[in-house]
């Protein structure tokens, strides 16, 4: 498949981009990651989210893991279940927060609605758990929830969290990271949006993270993995976030703002990543993905090949700031974090939760 263009932030014209497998010229493939990064930085500059939009895009166009041939194939045979606006009545929406396997129907609904986000693909890494939310008046996709174990240094997180060093990497495996949470086109006017990131606090979601990994042991300390679970964290896609501020229960805040990321990431250089693999595999630098080679081997990657073409890493800081949020699943969060009390959970009343999202005031 041939890359799609980058768009030059002084022309708007499109760059050409080499075919993947082709011998790329190093000065060639090093201009491109540079112009990349400054189309990226206009974009930030000038806060066009249609322009960071389109970048990930083509960041989820060029992974060679998602077949949108097979994605159109599974909506085609389960288009009923992603019903037009018009479909929708508002009053009878009856919502369900519903768990994923694979091979099994919710998995299709699952991969297929994961296909509406521009953000790209991914299969997560570590735990991972996966939710559908359901309309069951309307037998439609609401939304879904993907979960996945966190990134064990985030700045904010740490921060808020105030543990001890010794005992962080514990404590960040005690906690899930969100990295999709969003409604259907169908009921994102409806702030479906705000309905599925409400029930990220369900019960449901600590209970089949039990089921899944009461028995696993981590792999890094060769312990036990920590139960119940404590919080879970997200970020926005694109600065500050709609869904998640003013995310509030009753009298409880659900989901606190804890900070922003630094900026530093690869969405803008993923349409190159091909090119930059092949570039890499004539060099033997290359490093392929599976286990034992960590969770961060397209970083790994990039970071040599800016190396080896000697591209500054500044290339790394995109600059979208993503805001961060947690979404505390225990009472006393902070007393477990710092003095390892034992856990409080919070008793989450889906039903609950899903009228108080229905009422037309609160819309």
């Amino acid at each position: 498949m041939r890359a799609a263009p980058l768009q030059r932030p002084d022309t708007g014209k499109p760059a050409s981009c080499p075919l993947p497998g082709t011998v790329v010229d190093d000065g060639a493939l090093a201009e491109q990651i540079q112009r990349a990064w400054m189309s990226c930085q206009e974009a930030v500059r000038t806060s066009d989210k249609t322009l960071l939009r389109s970048l990930h895009v083509q960041a989820k166009t060029h992974d060679r893991e998602v077949s949108y041939a097979d994605l159109r194939r599974l909506y085609a045979r389960h288009r009923r279940y992603f019903p037009q606006p018009t479909a929708i009545e508002p009053s009878k929406i009856d919502p369900i927060l519903v768990p994923v396997t694979q091979r099994t129907l919710e998995g299709d609904l699952f991969r297929v609605a994961r296909g509406y986000w521009s953000m790209p693909f991914s299969k997560g890494y570590g735990r991972r758990l996966r939710f559908l939310v359901m309309d069951r008046h309307h037998e439609a996709v609401i939304g879904i929830l993907g979960l996945q174990s966190p990134s064990a240094d985030l700045a904010c997180r740490d921060t808020y969290l105030g543990v001890e060093k010794d005992r962080k990497l514990a404590v960040v495996n005690n906690t899930l990271d969100a990295y999709t949470v969003g409604a259907m086109p169908a009921y994102a006017p409806l702030l479906g949006g705000k309905l599925v990131a409400g029930l990220l606090c369900s019960n449901k979601i600590r209970q089949a993270y039990w089921r899944a990994y009461g028995n696993s042991i981590t792999t890094q300390l060769k312990e036990r993995v920590p139960q119940p679970l404590i919080a879970i964290t997200t970020a926005s896609a694109f600065g500050r976030s709609s869904i998640y501020n003013r995310l509030r229960f009753k009298d409880t805040l659900l989901a606190e703002p804890i900070g922003y990321t630094k900026g530093y990431g690869t969405i803008h250089l993923e349409q190159l990543y091909p090119l930059m693999a092949d570039w890499l595999k004539t060099t033997g630098q290359h490093v392929p993905a599976g286990f034992g080679n960590g969770p961060k081997v397209r970083w790994q990657n990039i970071m040599r090949t800016l190396l080896g073409l000697d591209v500054s890493r500044d290339c790394l800081a995109h600059g979208i700031q993503r805001q961060v949020f947690i979404l505390p699943l225990v009472r006393n969060l902070t007393d477990v974090c710092q003095h390892a009390a034992t856990a409080d959970p919070i008793d989450f009343d889906d039903e609950a939760w899903t009228q108080h999202w229905g009422r037309v005031d609160v819309r």
